[in-house]
């Protein structure tokens, strides 16, 4: 019986997960930055979107101090998500994000205050908000992630 597409992925990301486990220092960082980015995408592709009119590109945006810097343009530049090409955009504030809401949005604010007005704006726009602030999914935040004994989770 060969094991199933899906499983198979999920094993090679848990390999890979375990495997950025022993790295250290400055280089742990950046990997799990990258990690990081990895499962953004992931999370998309795995999500169902509702039926309707989609825009052409996949819009992942990032507010509030960008901790990936170039690594997601790097990592989406020949990438599809849900058949459509990836652009990814950064805005310092929730207004500052434009008129069309993206479709993924990872928040990177400082402050409780504008996480939470950030989660409401992505809540009425249904958008799939994802990151990596202590509270974020008691406070309305869809997907958290945490580092636990410096893995990502």
């Amino acid at each position: 019986m060969q094991p199933r597409p899906a499983l198979q992925r999920w094993w090679h990301w848990w390999l890979l997960l375990t495997s950025l486990c022993c790295a250290s220092g400055a280089y742990a960082t950046e990997a799990q930055l990258q990690l990081q980015a990895v499962f953004l995408g992931r999370f998309a592709s795995y999500v169902q979107w509702p039926e309707g009119p989609q825009r052409q590109v996949f819009e992942m945006a990032v507010v509030g101090p960008n901790p990936f810097g170039q690594q997601l343009q790097a990592l989406y530049a020949n990438k599809l998500i849900h058949g459509r090409p990836v652009r990814i955009t950064q805005a310092d504030s929730v207004a500052a994000l434009g008129p069309q809401p993206p479709d993924l949005l990872f928040i990177a604010l400082l402050t409780v205050a504008e996480r939470q007005a950030a989660i409401a704006y992505a809540h009425r726009a249904h958008i799939l908000t994802v990151s990596d602030a202590k509270g974020f999914a008691e406070q309305g935040g869809i997907i958290q992630m945490t580092r636990v004994a410096q893995n990502v989770q």
